[in-house]
């Protein structure tokens, strides 16, 4: 069951909805580390910029929308992401470590659930496959829906259409991430874009 300091969903800005799709960066800072050959071994650290939107149900629905810095580290089964503002303030910090989601605010208030996915339907009513986040910041789209060449360039996944619109160096550059994929007139939606500033592939915990 989800435990919280306060009332869901309204308490939290539409940056920390960003928060549960990027997956995770707790300890780790948005800045450069020294990186790893891509030979070596893939990315397991991420950090770059974001926007996101959220718009409300209903025929006159307002949206809400955030923008800042991100970083996500994943180590095995533990997962940490931080959200800050684009002037380095702290917003958020999401970590998953086993059967355990952690989300802790900026004001200290903590939210806690079983699973990433758990949390993020009680906090925002959907569900969000955090286990696929790597993969989409990678390139991976396991329901491809348009390739360019051999390159797959967008997908859909569990609800969500995600698009590459631009690389570097054959991995994404810049991400659009929205759901629901097909989004009716009136129906709540959000919309992520993510640039990666750096992917690089950092030593294991201690």
């Amino acid at each position: 069951m989800l435990t919280r300091a306060s009332s869901p969903r309204r308490s939290l800005p539409a940056a920390l909805a960003a928060a549960f799709l990027l997956a995770l960066a707790g300890c780790a800072t948005p800045g450069a580390p020294p990186a790893v050959p891509p030979e070596a071994a893939p990315p397991n650290f991420w950090a770059g910029r974001f926007a996101a939107t959220v718009t409300e149900a209903g025929d006159d629905a307002r949206q809400e929308r955030s923008s800042g810095r991100f970083s996500l580290r994943v180590d095995g089964p533990r997962t940490e992401l931080e959200l800050s503002s684009p002037l380095g303030q702290a917003i958020a910090q999401l970590q998953l470590d086993g059967e355990r989601a952690t989300l802790v605010a900026a004001d200290g208030k903590t939210w806690e659930a079983p699973s990433g996915e758990a949390l993020t339907e009680q906090v925002f009513g959907w569900r969000v496959p955090l286990a696929n986040l790597p993969g989409w910041l990678e390139g991976r789209l396991a329901e491809p829906t348009e390739r360019d060449g051999t390159r797959v360039v967008a997908g859909r996944e569990h609800g969500w259409s995600v698009r590459i619109e631009a690389n570097d160096a054959g991995r994404p550059r810049r991400l659009a991430l929205d759901w629901p994929a097909a989004a009716r007139p009136g129906e709540r939606r959000l919309s992520l874009r993510l640039v990666i500033d750096s992917a690089v592939r950092l030593p294991g915990h201690p």
